[in-house]
């Protein structure tokens, strides 16, 4: 079965008329979407590597294959749909349970939104993972996913000049792993890329 080229995944409580709201201009007959509806999960890990509620997956085979032969006008549509997702995120109030048995425990100071995750896979297989700061403002978690996925569409369609894969090749996925955090800097406004999650909640705990 190929590769879906973007899968979402959205809560089972949500109102059926979402799915149309959201899935309205981005289906395409050449787009193969996964969308899904889950009910409530608990995971034993560390709560800034699990997804959000929502979780949308955009994957190596929606830049290296529809694309290109869709054009470009999807991935504004894309783009309006991930602000439509970024603004349903912003008015809801996740509450975090540790599971019981996790070796894990809350961090009461990760700000970050458990409501929504939104996950873009690199050339190299990497998956970045776009967090969203609480103390940030709608709009600001809206420009900040627009640019990042200028650098990205920038990442498929250049060499290795581009800025994600310059960072990529000063980190190797075998010391990694697969999965990398950006994360909004509240002053600037621009993306950090984070390849050791644990080691970044250290240094934070300690500038404190």
């Amino acid at each position: 079965m190929n590769r879906p080229h973007i899968s979402i995944e959205i809560p089972e409580q949500f109102p059926e008329e979402f799915d149309e709201f959201i899935l309205t201009d981005l289906v395409h007959e050449k787009l193969n979407l996964d969308f899904r509806r889950s009910g409530p999960k608990m995971y034993a890990a560390l709560e800034w590597v699990i997804p959000g509620l929502i979780a949308t997956y955009i994957l190596k085979p929606y830049f290296e294959a529809f694309l290109k032969e869709a054009g470009k006008d999807h991935y504004q549509i894309l783009k309006k749909k991930m602000s439509t997702l970024l603004s349903t995120a912003k008015q809801m109030n996740v509450k975090k349970v540790a599971a019981s048995k996790s070796t894990e425990k809350l961090d009461s100071s990760n700000s970050q939104s458990g409501a929504i995750s939104i996950f873009i896979e690199t050339k190299s297989g990497h998956l970045i993972k776009l967090l969203y700061d609480n103390n940030l403002d709608l709009e600001t978690w809206q420009k900040s996913t627009n640019q990042f996925l200028d650098l990205m569409e920038s990442h498929y369609e250049n060499g290795n000049g581009d800025p994600i894969s310059k960072y990529l090749m000063q980190v190797s996925k075998e010391k990694s792993g697969r999965e990398i955090f950006a994360i909004i800097d509240p002053e600037t406004k621009d993306w950090m890329l984070i390849h050791n999650i644990s080691q970044y909640i250290k240094d934070k705990k300690n500038r404190k």
